[in-house]
């Protein structure tokens, strides 16, 4: 795979902003790839899939594009004291890197996942635009906010004092039942996680909507060595394009 470090000026964060991309060595022409979105947890940046997992490798047998951008400690929100990490993401990033770069916009073709605080920003970027991906995968989301206050020292420059409660449930209620029920939906978590009691009860939710969703509890903690384990998995089990 190329490895790709892309800095570019952010005009809704003001600011260098920085993506990482792993691409197939030889592209061609007017065949747009398949794409995975993938997102990072709080304390981590968009380097952390290809420090901490084989990813790389991995995904070496694909013909697909892994794009991996920086979301700092943003909650992937529009942050009540700071910058606008949501619209940067939906407003910005995602439509810029599909005009530089060979990517698919079908619906069919793009995939979505997260761990940690991006699993909370998979199922946030998915219940408010579920036309624009066919698999949303989860490793060990936040799923009730109120964890934040003990993980996450300056938490209300984000949320400010008050933290939502049942944000992502409210999301799901104002999506379209349609779209999300066209959605396969993957959610894992550790046996031992410290967030599994969220999870169990977020995944009972989940399930009265009827979706085509999975939730799945193995061994493991809220750490690399579980997101790792959980990667190969996924990719056995997705039907991706090969080289």
């Amino acid at each position: 795979m190329a490895l790709l470090k892309l800095t570019r000026f952010s005009l809704l964060l003001q600011n260098q902003c920085t993506t990482r991309i792993l691409l197939p060595d030889n592209l061609e022409i007017n065949q747009p790839l398949t794409v995975i979105w993938l997102l990072h947890g709080l304390g981590d940046n968009g380097t952390c899939w290809l420090r901490k997992t084989t990813l790389e490798q991995i995904t070496s047998n694909y013909r697909i594009a892994v794009i991996m951008p920086d979301m700092g400690r943003s909650f992937y929100t529009n942050a009540k004291d700071g910058l606008p990490y949501w619209d940067y993401l939906t407003e910005e990033l995602i439509p810029q890197m599909r005009r530089l770069l060979p990517l698919s916009n079908q619906r069919s073709e793009n995939y979505l996942l997260g761990n940690s605080m991006g699993g909370f920003g998979a199922f946030k970027l998915a219940f408010k635009h579920p036309n624009w991906f066919q698999v949303v995968a989860t490793f060990s989301p936040v799923v009730d906010l109120n964890i934040v206050k003990t993980i996450m020292p300056d938490y209300t420059h984000i949320f400010g004092s008050q933290i939502p409660q049942n944000y992502l449930q409210k999301l799901a209620k104002q999506s379209s039942p349609e779209q999300l029920t066209s959605i396969h939906w993957q959610h894992t978590i550790g046996q031992n996680d410290f967030m599994k009691d969220a999870n169990d009860q977020f995944a009972q939710w989940m399930k009265t909507l009827k979706l085509d969703y999975t939730y799945t509890v193995s061994p493991g903690q809220h750490d690399w060595s579980f997101w790792e384990n959980e990667l190969v998995k996924l990719f056995k089990i997705w039907q991706l394009p090969l080289v």
